[in-house]
């Protein structure tokens, strides 16, 4: 499982798997299981549109949460939901899925 100390990297590693295609990276990196390749390739569309390094530069993991989202509910990823949790100190992603 890969865990991530800042959001930045975390969102570097999801926007170069995401260009590249690399699902099997991702899963790797997911406590859940992917989802459907059309949510996947929502995600690369946005990425192309608004690269998520951009999207999210500055942002960082909440130092509190033991929870964490990126978009969803058809904010600034569409209905696109990722989500992490604490793992100790660090952050993994818990799953990638679509809420319409």
């Amino acid at each position: 499982m890969r865990k991530f100390s800042r959001l930045a990297d975390a969102v570097r590693f999801l926007a170069r798997a995401i260009e590249a295609g690399d699902h099997s990276a991702l899963a790797e990196a997911s406590r859940d299981d992917l989802p459907a390749d059309w949510v996947l390739d929502r995600l690369r569309k946005q990425n192309d549109a608004t690269p998520l390094v951009k999207l999210y530069a500055g942002r960082k993991f909440p130092a509190a949460a033991r929870e964490f989202k990126l978009g969803g509910h058809d904010r600034e990823l569409g209905h696109i939901h990722i989500d992490f949790v604490r793992s100790g100190s660090r952050w993994e992603i818990q799953k990638i899925w679509m809420c319409r």
